[in-house]
């Protein structure tokens, strides 16, 4: 039996690092960081163009004059099969239609590969508005940002030592602060076993 939810659930959950609010048309949402989006897919589909992307973009300007609105229209293709996706961004930063925003490229396609990744589950946690309570970005934050322990990370550094010069030259690496000074006690060990 297949699981048809194997993709979404491998994909659903977000980092909050490369998230942030951001207010669009007066409604305050979670922003992803696009870059991250692409590692996200990349990781699962490989390489953007030749395993996954977009084919066939035509931008419309029809609805400029009367809404200010650029359409994208392309299909978004993966592993697994392809769709249509469409889109639609403003041309014009102001109301009186004289400041072209000239990202707007660049965004409407930003916009469409979330809309199309977001079909395949990417990032779902977002979409279904739990980044909204405080408590699941809390334990995401917990699941994906762990801290490091540099304590144990420069005991193994200093432990790897093959020779006092080698133990001087890593003891330098060590940032001065409280790790330094509970590590002392091993570096004056190791002084007494290495020549």
């Amino acid at each position: 039996m297949s699981n048809n939810l194997e993709l979404w659930n491998k994909v659903e959950k977000t980092n909050p690092k490369y998230t942030k609010k951001a207010k669009i048309g007066g409604h305050e949402i979670t922003a992803i960081a696009p870059q991250y989006q692409i590692m996200q897919v990349t990781e699962q589909f490989g390489i953007y163009g030749e395993k996954w992307g977009f084919k066939d973009i035509k931008l419309s300007y029809d609805l400029v004059e009367k809404c200010n609105l650029v359409v994208f229209k392309g299909t978004f293709f993966f592993p697994n099969g392809e769709f249509e996706i469409i889109n639609s961004c403003k041309l014009y930063m102001d109301r009186a239609l004289t400041m072209v925003d000239d990202n707007f490229a660049k965004k409407i396609e930003t916009d469409a590969l979330t809309k199309a990744i977001s079909k395949l589950g990417f990032n779902a946690d977002i979409f279904m508005g739990k980044f909204d309570d405080v408590r699941y970005v809390a334990e995401m934050n917990a699941e994906f940002n762990k801290p490091i322990d540099n304590g144990k990370k420069y005991r193994d550094l200093l432990e790897s030592s093959k020779t006092l010069k080698e133990l001087g030259v890593n003891w330098t690496t060590i940032p001065a602060g409280t790790i330094k000074d509970s590590l002392a006690e091993l570096k004056d060990k190791l002084k007494l076993t290495l020549k």
